[in-house]
């Protein structure tokens, strides 16, 4: 199996073809069961966020497994089969795990240094692995070591000091308009929208809330406890949105909660922003509002790379640094069975020439457990240096060919390897006892 994903994101794609990219949770699971529903992918995880689709697989063929999914991808949102295959970026095995790497790091983002991603990539791999789309040692060692990357190149650069997100970039544009007053309102309580509010409330802002969830709204509300939030009630919407200067949507409706026959004309200026995908606005014909869509706040995403440059060279390596030793821990893991191996012979060798010792008279039966000990630590000292270089040596070209060499000279079968994992674990069990 081989690691493959492919990519759709504001880099490939503009915004109206990853509205129809956006699936929902039942979209999501035909998807994954569709792609699962064969030898071709073993494991697979879908991250699907307002700004890109990432398709994390393992597979036995890369080729045949990308045509499952650009088949499934264009019946399932209407594009066709060969627009799909223009815009998509794939990646496979180093190449693959990079791009996640960097997706995780939030180096591949609309906004370098957000912090949305993370969430939103450990929900994706939840739901996979409660589902049994992907295991914790096949693709959950992959999410493991990337949020370690993550971790890292937050901890040891500057681009998260001050974090960002698509809603703070929102907010801090807003600033730039002349208003009336510091009154706004937000629909949708997801991340993106609890997002906003709390941009909104530390700048400043008073901002009424509208949730279909009313409970769900009173909680948030009781969890900020901020007396410049104000809960309104969803059903007064198409009213809300005629009162307000300032709005920022960001629901999860799949069609648009704010169409045309909505809008009623104002004396004053206003300024929506869609931040949902798909779009929760209309395109207006009021010349007197000014909507505002992800895709539009590129330019002080521009402005925000340019003051992260440093940061964002020393981000890279980090990333690169981390996709090596993920890789060398694979390769670990991939001589683990025969150094465990190894050390079973040598532990069954010691202790069948010692129960020969004992039933001969040599050694008395009540210096077994002494003996076993002193055996134990022989066998540990001498196998050390030999278990050190395998390990170090395993990331190397020669991995292949030592493992056959060592297979050979110590005549290891796959059944003597299947043996010593088990006795490992029983051994280790015993341990935990």
């Amino acid at each position: 199996m081989q690691y493959l994903v492919l990519s759709f994101s504001h880099k490939n794609t503009d915004l109206a073809l990853r509205e129809k990219l956006s699936l929902n949770d039942d979209l999501i699971r035909i998807f994954l069961d569709y792609l699962l529903d064969s030898r071709l992918v073993s494991e697979a995880i879908l991250l699907s966020t307002c700004n890109r689709m990432e398709v994390l697989m393992m597979v036995s063929d890369s080729y045949e497994a990308l045509q499952k999914c650009f088949n499934k991808l264009s019946t399932l949102s209407n594009i066709s089969k060969e627009e799909l295959e223009g815009r998509a970026n794939t990646f496979e095995g180093y190449s693959a795990i990079h791009h996640i790497f960097l997706v995780a790091s939030s180096l591949d983002s609309l906004v370098i240094g957000e912090t949305q991603i993370s969430g939103q990539l450990k929900k994706a791999y939840r739901y996979s692995l409660r589902n049994n789309y992907c295991t914790n040692k096949g693709l959950g060692n992959v999410i493991d070591f990337a949020f370690k990357c993550a971790s890292s190149v937050r901890n040891e650069t500057g681009i998260s000091k001050k974090p960002i997100s698509i809603a703070s970039v929102a907010v801090s544009s807003a600033k730039s308009f002349k208003l009336n007053n510091k009154e706004s309102l937000v629909i949708g309580l997801g991340e993106m929208g609890q997002l906003a509010i709390k941009h909104l409330l530390n700048s400043g802002y008073k901002v009424k809330l509208l949730n279909r969830n009313h409970q769900k709204s009173l909680d948030f509300k009781a969890e900020i406890n901020n007396e410049n939030l104000i809960i309104g009630d969803f059903e007064n919407l198409a009213n809300e949105i005629n009162n307000i200067e300032l709005l920022f949507s960001a629901t999860a409706s799949p069609i648009p909660i704010i169409t045309n026959d909505m809008i009623s004309k104002t004396a004053f200026k206003r300024y929506f922003f869609d931040l949902a995908l798909p779009r929760d606005i209309e395109d207006l014909e009021d010349s007197n509002i000014t909507l505002i869509l992800i895709d539009d706040l590129r330019h002080i995403v521009d402005e925000n790379i340019g003051y992260r440059k440093d940061s964002l060279n020393i981000a890279y390596q980090i990333v690169g640094d981390q996709v090596n030793e993920f890789f060398k821990y694979l390769n670990i893991l991939s001589v683990q069975p025969i150094i465990k191996t190894l050390r079973q012979f040598a532990k069954d060798a010691s202790i069948n020439e010692l129960n020969k010792a004992i039933q001969k008279g040599f050694i008395l039966e009540s210096h077994r457990k002494n003996i076993e000990k002193v055996i134990h630590n022989v066998f540990n000292v001498f196998l050390h240096i030999p278990t050190k270089n395998l390990k170090e040596v395993s990331s190397s070209a020669q991995l292949g060919e030592i493992e056959r060499t060592l297979k050979m000279l110590f005549d290891i079968s796959d059944e003597n390897l299947k043996e010593a994992e088990i006795k490992h674990d029983k051994n280790a069990l015993k341990g935990n006892k």
